[in-house]
């Protein structure tokens, strides 16, 4: 028996040992043009595949672009053509279209060798065809390949023999990699070291005498040699004026490095000064109490202390503030037992929310409400698990939240705690270091890596803008009064704690995302005989008697159903026929 595991083992590591070894490339790529006398396109690739290791798939994707219509797609080998069958049988191959391309896949079996595989298929309206001139305009590799090509061959015969001095052709490839040659019928283009990332274009223009009149009509009336002369002349002289721009960014780039980056901090810290220097705060202490500073409710006071932002948490602690205040009881109740292996021997209480006896007289703001009538709508949907009455579970879910957290917001800008004239500093240094970030993103892209210190000096300083929000005179002493009670909550025991105001801790706790550890230290400061006193909107479960230790083990499961997710909306686009098009990649597998 152990024997044969070991046997198998071996066998697994060693099959998947091959699959880590295995690779392929495409040194060679051979493609025949033929364009006929009523202007149907029709093409033949010869892929030269070069395997080390096992494969049987390969594919090939052409990109729905610069064509009408593709018809008569054939697969076959030296020996043979292969057969259109949605299979996965060696000798088949399928034809799909799918994210705007056509893809083709044949299945084979090869092993440490090389092959030679044919794709043909049949172009209509590929063509510009104008009164005299025609051309074909075509990108033979696409920029997105897995492997790179060593050597490209295209040629291009036409229907009938003109005068050499009537073909022309111009390919989109750069450096001394390529030769072209025109003779009576045909156009032959040869290419090497083509990196995967590059592609390879190819524009050709000929005479459209050498097409059937009867068969062909004219595309484009406007088109002519001379108007393609004029644009790659003008095409030219664009890429010449920019490649002189780009050797004189490059010449500058320590230059520009250190003036990017003076005007980067110089920017922030003029800014700074200007719109978001703190105001003094003569009279408040910074030191640590347990007396709670006001009557803010903990939506509010919770958005005040985490940067402006509305979470989850402050929608438990609104919930827990208006059980204590009596619109809701929460109930205890003990989970269900599991035996087995798996089982935890230690399952916390899960909660469930259920509306008050009767409605208790008592004041509620516009946002309050709208929890009261949500938590309320959940519980007669049969939704009374604590957990799941909140979280985001369907769309009108979601929309609810989000509408909540616009009602917090409009409430807590009525409090006056931020001065709004920080914004404008806020908005012109976003502005100022996004500029200042693009310049050195172009000044990367044609210079050197020494730019990267300009880059990353006004990617902090952007992220610095989060510290410019300035609170106002009140704000700025309301702000310092609850965090200086934060600080006592997170180091409260029973010789500074108020037991009588523990539920009301207990909530601003979790309004302020203490951790679960401080939580549970809190509630385990209670004396035994105080708990069920001081929490009496939970209702424990029957027989059960609440200690600290109990309550605080259960605690956590409460703190922690504030968790909201959203979802996002994916769209896509379709192909279009134009004068150019191409750009197929293939792979394999």
């Amino acid at each position: 028996m152990k024997k044969g595991l070991l046997i198998s083992l071996i066998m697994v590591f060693f099959t998947a040992g091959n699959a880590l070894a295995s690779d392929y490339a495409i040194p060679k790529i051979t493609v025949d043009v033929q364009i006929t006398d009523d202007g149907i396109v029709q093409i033949t690739e010869y892929l030269t595949y070069r395997f080390d290791g096992t494969f049987s798939w390969a594919q090939y994707s052409l990109p729905m672009e610069g064509f009408s219509e593709v018809r008569n797609i054939r697969v076959s080998e030296q020996d043979g053509s292969y057969i259109n069958e949605n299979t996965e049988e060696a000798g088949t191959y399928s034809v799909s279209e799918g994210s705007g391309s056509v893809n083709i896949k044949w299945h084979y079996n090869a092993s440490d060798t090389t092959r030679v595989f044919s794709i043909s298929y049949d172009l209509v309206d590929a063509l510009t065809i104008g009164p005299d001139e025609s051309q074909f305009f075509w990108n033979y590799l696409s920029s997105s390949r897995d492997k790179s090509t060593d050597e490209l061959n295209v040629t291009i015969t036409l229907p009938e023999s003109v005068s050499d001095d009537e073909l022309h052709a111009w390919p989109r490839i750069s450096g001394d990699r390529t030769t072209i040659t025109t003779h009576n019928d045909t156009f032959t283009f040869q290419a090497e070291d083509i990196s995967r990332r590059e592609s390879a274009w190819l524009r050709v223009i000929f005479p459209t005498s050498v097409f059937d009149q009867n068969l062909v009509d004219v595309t484009d009336p406007g088109f002519t040699l001379a108007n393609v002369l004029m644009e790659k002349e003008q095409r030219e002289l664009e890429a010449a004026e920019q490649a002189e721009r780009d050797e004189y960014y490059a010449s500058i780039t320590y230059e520009v490095t250190l003036v990017i980056t003076f005007l980067s901090i110089l920017l922030f810290i003029f800014l700074y000064r200007k719109y978001s220097i703190r105001h003094k705060r003569r009279t408040i202490s910074d030191q640590e109490t347990i007396l709670i500073p006001d009557q803010n409710r903990p939506a509010l006071i919770g958005r005040l202390m985490t940067n402006q932002m509305t979470t989850g948490n402050h929608l438990v602690a609104t919930i827990f503030d208006l059980a204590r205040r009596g619109w809701f009881k929460i109930r205890e109740e003990e989970p269900e037992k599991k035996s087995g292996w798996f089982s935890s021997g230690s399952a916390k209480s899960e909660f469930f929310i259920a509306k008050a006896d009767k409605t208790p007289n008592d004041s509620t703001t516009t946002d309050e409400q709208m929890v009261i009538d949500f938590v309320n709508s959940q519980i007669d949907l049969g939704k009374s698990e604590f957990s799941k009455v909140i979280s985001e579970t369907s769309a009108g879910s979601a929309k609810w939240y989000a509408k909540w957290q616009k009602e917090v917001k409009k409430k807590f800008d009525e409090q006056d705690w931020i001065d709004k004239t920080t914004y404008t500093g806020v908005t012109i240094n976003i502005v100022g270091q996004f500029l200042l970030m693009a310049g050195a993103i172009y000044i990367l892209i044609v210079g050197t890596p020494l730019v990267v210190i300009a880059l990353g000096t006004t990617f902090l300083m952007l992220i610095a803008t989060f510290f410019m929000i300035r609170r106002t005179k009140s704000g700025e002493e309301t702000y310092h009064r609850w965090k200086a009670y934060i600080s006592g909550l997170k180091n409260a025991d029973k010789r500074t704690i108020r037991m009588k105001m523990m539920d009301r801790h207990f909530i601003y706790a979790t309004a302020f995302h203490l951790s679960e550890k401080q939580i549970n230290t809190l509630v385990t400061c209670s004396d035994d005989a105080t708990v069920n006193m001081l929490f009496p909107w939970i209702i424990l479960t029957q027989g059960s008697i609440l200690t600290p230790a109990s309550l605080a083990t259960s605690v956590s499961v409460l703190s922690a159903s504030g968790t909201t997710s959203f979802s996002g909306v994916s769209g896509g686009s379709g192909a279009m026929a134009g004068s150019a098009g191409g750009g197929a990649s293939a792979s394999a597998g």
